[in-house]
This record gives structure tokens, C-alpha cells and sequence, in this order.
């Protein structure tokens, strides 16, 4: 899965729910996503972007950070 800034998170966490857990692990402040009912509010379509400015993170840590768990992921069920 390639994904940028610009990247819905519903589909990542479609294709990817532990994602969000591992997330919370690496920081805490991404909390909020685990009893978050919804990931789209008002209409509006919730980016990479997005959450990592609700949480005061950097946009290309939070970038990296699930480009390495996707590709982990990846290599771990292929094999």
C-alpha cells in the first residue's frame, strides 16, 4: 500500500487495524484514535496529515513511522 500525506487513514486501518495500536504505543498522543468513534467528521475525509496535526506530530515522522509498520507487516505474513 503506498501512502502520503494525503492518504485517507480509514483505508489504511481498513487494510491495517493494528496499526492504530502500535501507533499508540509509539505515542501517546494519538490516543484519541482508539475511541475515536469515527475517523471522518463532517463530511470530511481524515488524513495522515490531519492526524498528525491533532496530535502535534511531525507529518513525515508519522509518515515513516507507518510506511516501516506496513512494510513489517507486509514481510511478516509473506513469509
Amino acid at each position: 500500500m503506498t501512502i502520503n500525506k494525503d492518504t485517507p487513514v480509514h483505508r489504511i486501518w481498513a487494510a491495517y487495524p493494528q496499526l492504530i495500536h502500535r501507533l499508540v504505543k509509539r505515542d501517546h498522543r494519538y490516543a484519541y484514535l482508539e475511541n475515536s468513534p469515527s475517523t471522518c467528521a463532517s463530511g470530511k475525509r481524515t488524513t495522515v496529515e490531519n492526524i498528525a496535526f491533532l496530535a502535534g506530530d511531525d507529518t513525515d515522522a508519522l509518515l515513516t513511522f507507518l510506511k516501516e509498520e506496513i512494510e513489517r507487516n507486509d514481510i511478516q505474513f509473506r513469509y
